[in-house]
């Protein structure tokens, strides 16, 4: 018999301690005038509720909300432990709140309906990240995922069509279409082996192997004004996979973790998160990627923003604190600016920065560098080498210069940082150079 489909979200159960570590991962607290304010995967950072403001109350549901997630606590359970701390901050009925930005006022309700929607939306993103995370451990030996509706009269009619569809892991459909899909959506989606696909074919289900026609609608975000296309079915704020968005921000927390902990202690969990994570280094790049397009749509969106994209090799930092040049931390960061110079100058065609597509992919790249050098000369500067199969079939290296004090924050100041302020593809020839170079790790092979 092929594996039932689920059939509920499990609600009250024990969940997945993926599901666990989804939601601990959004451990910053964010304040919010209207729930547009933070946007999509922005959820997997960080914990919003709309129209809260204050930083306590944010805590109290959290807390709250930590063990409905760990320990499967009903909605009965979690509205009596947060109903008496809110109404002890003036958090119940009706509360005015002010936009800080334009000076805005509107009233939020806090009641039993909102706390039914504040459990029910935290609970299905979290298990919805969960399921994405055992998917993509299992993808080699379930390569397939079905989207399945609870097929009853409550299935909203644009969901009704995604029922049945079967896609591999990697399908992009799954980039906006894994559900949940919107407010209180009960879809679910798991995965399946081809075995799975032929048994549900020969027992009367309805397999489709290609996603419906997708139409994208025009929403309009309020809190910023941006023009956003969202897939007709999917409700404004709902178009990202939770997973797949948790992926990146756990390896975003892990960078800034690793800035703060010792080189090799802040390099060896990065390099053990990765293998326990195999997904996590690509969603990262197609994050960053977006970043890098979005810079390149409009410069006049550098504003000094300075993004984690990788750490130098565990090996690589034990070679350079045994020639006394450890750095002050492993951690690797690019700036928005040194990005537009980078892609500036290889459209110039001046030879000192690289294609946009090879830009794109820097999270990935720093994860298959292969040496580390020490450039000799007045400023000595560290080179991380990565190797490049070009179009013509050639072998050329990516060089990226590290190690830079820069401003991370005004609470941090300046901080010794790895930055790739450059990156040049070159010929692998001119790394042999015993006279420029000093190979500390690695092989240039």
């Amino acid at each position: 018999m092929p594996t039932p489909a689920p059939t509920s979200l499990a609600v009250g159960t024990a969940t997945p301690q993926d599901a666990v570590a989804a939601f601990e991962a959004r451990g910053d607290l964010a304040p919010s005038f209207r729930w547009q304010d933070i946007w999509q995967d922005e959820h997997t950072r960080a914990f919003a509720v709309a129209g809260v403001q204050r930083l306590d109350v944010l805590n109290v549901l959290r807390e709250a909300l930590a063990p409905v997630v760990s320990q499967g606590q009903s909605l009965a359970d979690f509205a009596k432990a947060v109903r008496p701390a809110l109404q002890r901050a003036g958090y119940w009925g009706d509360v005015e709140v002010q936009d800080p930005a334009t000076g805005q006022v509107r009233t939020t309700r806090f009641d039993e309906q909102r706390l039914r929607l504040i459990y029910d939306t935290n609970l299905r993103q979290s298990l919805a990240a969960g399921r994405w995370a055992a998917i993509e451990r299992n993808k080699k030996r379930q390569p397939l995922v079905m989207y399945r509706t609870m097929r009853d009269e409550r299935v909203r009619a644009s969901h009704k069509p995604w029922n049945g569809v079967v896609l591999p892991v990697d399908h992009p459909w799954w980039n906006t279409h894994f559900p949940p899909c919107g407010w209180r959506c009960r879809c679910t989606a798991f995965a399946l082996s081809q075995r799975d696909v032929d048994r549900y074919r020969a027992d009367g289900w309805d397999v489709k192997t290609e996603p419906p026609p997708e139409q994208l609608v025009t929403y309009v975000n309020p809190a910023t004004g941006e023009v956003v296309p969202v897939p007709r079915g999917i409700d404004p704020g709902f178009a990202y996979n939770p997973g797949k968005a948790r992926d990146a921000a756990l390896f975003d927390q892990l960078l800034h973790k690793a800035l703060k902990a010792s080189p090799l202690a802040g390099a060896v969990a990065v390099a053990q998160a990765t293998v326990d994570h195999a997904a996590m280094v690509a969603q990262a790049t197609q994050e960053f990627g977006q970043w890098v397009d979005t810079l390149l749509a409009d410069r006049r969106l550098a504003n000094g923003t300075i993004k984690f994209v990788g750490v130098i090799k565990p090996p690589a930092v034990r070679a350079l604190s045994m020639r006394d040049a450890e750095p002050a931390s492993a951690a690797i960061a690019v700036r928005d600016s040194d990005v537009l110079h980078a892609l500036r100058d290889s459209k110039a065609g001046s030879g000192a920065g690289m294609p946009p597509e090879i830009y794109r992919r820097l999270p990935e790249l720093l994860a298959q560098a292969s040496a580390l050098l020490l450039e000799r000369g007045p400023k000595p500067a560290l080179l991380y080498v990565v190797n490049l199969t070009r179009t013509d079939g050639r072998v050329a290296k990516l060089v990226l210069k590290l190690d830079e004090t820069v401003r991370v924050s005004r609470t941090q100041g300046q901080v010794p940082l790895n930055v790739v302020r450059t990156a040049t593809v070159i010929d692998p020839k001119a790394l042999h150079d015993s006279t420029q170079y000093d190979l500390i790790w690695g092989s240039l092979e």
